[in-house]
């Protein structure tokens, strides 16, 4: 479907390079223009989506054509595959804008429409874009407090999402307690965009987050703390249970650890949480799942499920369908003894019927 969408392009829209990038760099260079670079996958159905419907659009083409030289790199073939490592492309599709020496000048990230792709390049034609302007203060040695609480920002607004991470580390252990608290460093810790990236499970600016909750809430506001501490030890129980807890960012083993759920037990105690009884219980749900022990995980969900709120039962659940009919006979006979019980506690009706199969 790419190669169709592409060909298509060819003839109607953005005209793309049948040469290298090498030599596409050198025609800008002649040409006193700047080189737009598609990075794609053939698996990325966003690519495909704008080489079928935004790069095929005649007053897009027309744009590019007279502005740039045009290149398309499949990211995990030939050249793309050094220019992948080279501008950090972790995302895709990404869009990079090059000077004739091979220099990033601008990049942006994922599928848009065509008003939208074309007022981005507009922005990178800019030599004082804002990509532009910090990658230079990076690389010239700035590591202010105020220029890089906002570089971690564009790094990840780019999807360059690993040195982002650790800009973002490099920055924390800067901050003061004090300026940790501060509303403008509050992204670090709170659920946005970037949380995925700088405060997710695992994470030490999460775990900071947990153990100075009361300083943070006076800053930020309880509601707001509160609301970030339920949902990441949800997400941290649902992560145990369907095996992506024990497997870290860059998807590395990440071994059980019995430390780490006492700890988020002491924390949730700590805690002024209403249902930190049914977190505590989701947390005993994790370490058992961490422990593989299916029979004594089985019987929590069956003794436990009622505390539960309506959202966490859902995440156990879910857990619980996948479940039933696997492991050891006495494993399966206590998921049904489980399930019997969600039948006569659910909070969602719409768990019951799952629950009679």
């Amino acid at each position: 479907m790419l190669i169709a969408g592409v060909a298509n392009a060819q003839n109607n829209g953005i005209l793309f390079e049948k040469s290298s990038l090498s030599a596409s760099l050198l025609k800008a260079k002649n040409e006193d223009k700047l080189v737009f670079v598609d990075c794609y996958t053939v698996w990325c159905g966003p690519c495909k989506e704008m080489a079928q419907n935004v790069f095929t659009i005649d007053t897009v083409g027309a744009f590019f054509n007279r502005n740039f030289v045009n290149v398309q790199l499949d990211m995990e073939k030939g050249e793309g595959k050094a220019a992948h490592i080279k501008y950090h492309v972790e995302a895709y599709p990404s869009f990079l804008l090059l000077d004739g020496d091979g220099n990033l000048v601008y990049k942006f990230v994922g599928a848009m429409s065509a008003k939208e792709f074309v007022a981005k390049i507009k922005e990178g034609q800019n030599p004082s874009n804002r990509v532009a302007v910090m990658n230079k203060m990076y690389a010239d040695g700035n590591r202010s407090k105020d220029f890089l609480r906002e570089y971690i920002k564009v790094k990840i607004d780019m999807m360059e999402t690993t040195e982002g991470a650790q800009i973002a580390e490099q920055y924390f252990d800067m901050l003061s307690p004090a300026e940790k608290l501060l509303p403008e460093n509050w992204y670090l810790f709170s659920n946005n965009r970037y949380a995925m990236y700088v405060s997710d499970v695992h994470s030490r600016n999460f775990n900071y987050l947990a153990d100075h909750w009361r300083e943070f809430a006076t800053v930020n506001g309880k509601e707001a703390v509160q609301e970030r501490l339920d949902n990441m030890y949800r997400k941290t129980a649902e992560y145990c249970l369907h095996g992506w807890y024990f497997k870290n960012s860059r998807g590395k083993d990440h071994p059980y650890q019995q430390a780490e759920f006492d700890n988020y037990r002491t924390q949730i105690k700590a805690t002024e949480l209403e249902n930190k009884e049914g977190l505590i219980v989701m947390m005993d749900m994790a370490q058992a799942a961490g422990q593989k022990d299916t029979v004594g995980l089985a019987h929590l969900f069956r003794d436990k499920f009622a505390i539960l709120s309506k959202k966490n039962q859902s995440i156990v659940f879910t857990y619980m369908l996948s479940y039933s009919k696997k492991g050891s006979p006495e494993a399966r006979l206590a998921y049904k003894e489980a399930m019997d019980n969600v039948i006569l506690t659910a909070k969602d009706d719409r768990i019951i019927p799952l629950a009679k199969h």
